[in-house]
């Protein structure tokens, strides 16, 4: 049986086995590191309901494979343009224009991306992609 090394105890465990420590250490980051007035956002009844209408708007999809690749993908993951944690952001979070739909493996991805001098760049085709998706449901509404 092949083993790993916990990251957190430094435990062995059979891979794909969760040590017992990650319950104590979810409870502790929850409680001294996380940003309570964000995760208290994302519990509210008011976020749940404008996520589900990003998610309506781009049909489920993953909106930036869509756009860069022409591949469709499904999407759950609700992104926000400007992050939460900016002050630009917290006022733009419940803008439909902020909030793209990814899948989770793009919305690691593009949060990875963030870290890097490319952010500004990715934003902006982040925010064009909206524009284009938002363009083109008004001209399906209008044509039917």
């Amino acid at each position: 049986m092949i083993n790993r090394i916990c990251s957190r105890c430094g435990r062995i465990l059979p891979v794909g086995e969760r040590c017992s420590c990650q319950p104590a250490y979810r409870r502790d980051y929850n409680k001294f590191r996380r940003d309570k007035k964000i995760a208290n956002f994302r519990a509210s009844a008011e976020w749940r309901r404008v996520r589900q209408q990003v998610i309506e708007r781009d049909n489920g999809t993953d909106q930036y494979v869509l756009h860069t690749t022409g591949e469709l993908r499904p999407g759950f993951s609700v992104h926000h343009i400007l992050p939460l944690s900016t002050p630009e952001g917290w006022e733009a979070r419940l803008s439909m224009d902020n909030l793209i739909t990814l899948s989770d493996d793009t919305h690691s991805s593009i949060e990875y991306r963030y870290k890097t001098k490319f952010k500004d760049v990715l934003q902006q085709e982040l925010r064009e992609i909206v524009q284009r998706v938002t363009e083109d449901r008004a001209r399906d509404i209008a044509g039917d």
